[in-house]
């Protein structure tokens, strides 16, 4: 028998074999956690009626805009590798983010915690600013009807 050192980034609950490689990655997860703080999170519910249309977030177009700068920030500071795909577009800029975009694809396969964020973006309605549980709502979002709101 053989002991098995590992060490567990406390924020991603993520597993590495050394300490440096923990350290690291709370320090990257707890810099993203720190940009998103002022984003007022969806509660806790029992059931998936918000992730199944039941009720939306009502969200500012001022609230929006904030996510969309902070998204590009969080990316250009802690997955430079994509901000550098957009060099010859003159930059990582928020006309690079959106439902569907390439972005979403890169930070999906490159495994970033950031990735949950784009995916919150994903599901407000870019005309109304009502934060949905699935992208398909905020996609197909009337804008017209009043919904259930928290």
């Amino acid at each position: 028998m053989k002991t098995v050192d590992r060490f567990i980034d406390e924020i991603s609950g993520k597993e590495f074999k050394t300490e440096a490689e923990a350290i690291e990655s709370e320090k990257k997860h707890g810099g993203i956690e720190k940009l998103f703080d002022f984003w007022v999170k969806e509660p806790k519910e029992d059931g998936c009626r918000f992730a199944n249309g039941g009720w939306c977030y009502q969200r500012t177009k001022e609230d929006f805009l904030e996510f969309q700068v902070t998204l590009v920030l969080a990316i250009k500071m802690y997955e430079p590798w994509i901000a550098g795909q957009y060099k010859e577009d003159g930059g990582l800029r928020t006309v690079h983010i959106g439902a569907g975009y390439l972005i979403g694809r890169y930070l999906c396969d490159g495994n970033s915690p950031i990735y949950s964020y784009y995916c919150t973006l994903s599901n407000i309605c870019p005309k109304c600013f009502r934060q949905w549980g699935q992208q398909y709502y905020a996609n197909n979002c009337t804008c017209r009807e009043e919904p259930k709101t928290l």
